[in-house]
């Protein structure tokens, strides 16, 4: 695939930077990208951990980067789905809950990926925190 070399370096990088583990899973036409046990702000859901998922393709990094999934149960404390976060759908045999919480930005493939994009999760994190 045309985007997977430099997927395979930009995941090699956020392992490093982060210490999470990064799974590459291809299919036909599309990209998935598993970072395993990602923290979650501290009381702010059900979980503390959670893996998440990015969906990405063949022309990574020039393909944006949008939204992004968690395992089902990272909702808030008193069992509240986060707005835009309603959708359970099934990737890699098993459920993820889709936050379809939009980037609302100018991807650059110059400076924008994997990355860039766990750090757009985080920010989106945070701030459901202060919600």
């Amino acid at each position: 695939m045309l985007g997977s070399a430099e997927l395979r370096r930009h995941a090699a990088e956020f392992e490093e930077a982060t210490g999470l583990g990064v799974r590459l899973e291809e299919e036909p036409g599309r990209i998935l990208v598993v970072v395993e046990r990602a923290p979650l702000p501290p009381g702010a859901f059900r979980l503390a951990v959670s893996d998440l998922l990015f969906m990405t393709d063949p022309m990574y990094p020039v393909s944006a980067m949008d939204m992004f999934w968690t395992e089902p149960e990272v909702v808030r404390p008193n069992g509240d789905v986060p707005a835009s976060a309603e959708s359970v759908e099934s990737y890699l045999g098993r459920p993820w809950r889709r936050y379809s919480w939009h980037r609302n930005g100018v991807w650059n493939p110059a400076r924008n990926g994997l990355l860039d994009h766990y750090e757009f999760v985080q920010d989106r994190f945070a701030r459901e925190v202060c919600a």
